[in-house]
């Protein structure tokens, strides 16, 4: 098959869709293996299991290895101080088809994805001191207005 042309669209519009047999399919997964780079379909080298979250600093670069789990980012509050680059690993590591969660810093105009199983990456220069919420931003539980934290940004 070949894709005749591809392009962003920012809602669902019904009349684009296009169907195809399911048998047309080989391989279709319903989640991903926990830690998959979804990208290249293999596993991540920042995957972050349960019980291994941490943050690490090497000199003005700190990276924060994190898991999302329903209801809760863990670490869920991020110390840095101002000048530092920051890259943060998100780790789902749901296991339930429909348990896809988002994680955003708005100050830092930071939006992602992430489906069960995946691992994602953020990288951003904090240039602002104060606090700013992290939070998911797609509807993942009853509890989803609980899953959020706090990035830290110290002079």
């Amino acid at each position: 098959m070949k894709v005749i042309a591809d392009m962003p669209v920012g809602f669902g519009e019904p009349h684009y869709v296009q169907m195809i047999k399911l048998s047309r399919f080989t391989s279709a997964i319903d989640v991903y293996q926990p830690g998959t780079d979804a990208l290249t379909m293999t596993s991540s080298s920042v995957a972050t299991a349960a019980g291994q979250q941490r943050i690490e600093r090497d000199g003005t670069k700190v990276h924060v290895y994190m898991t999302a789990m329903r209801s809760h980012f863990s670490p869920d509050v991020i110390r840095v101080k101002k000048g530092d680059h920051v890259v943060i690993h998100v780790t789902s590591i749901e296991q339930t088809a429909d348990a896809t969660h988002g994680f955003a810093i708005p100050g830092y105009n930071i939006q992602l994805s992430i489906d069960p199983g995946e691992v994602l990456t953020a990288e951003f220069h904090a240039d602002k001191t104060g606090s700013s919420a992290f939070y998911c931003t797609e509807f993942c539980s009853a509890l989803h207005l609980e899953m959020q934290g706090w990035l830290l940004v110290e002079p």
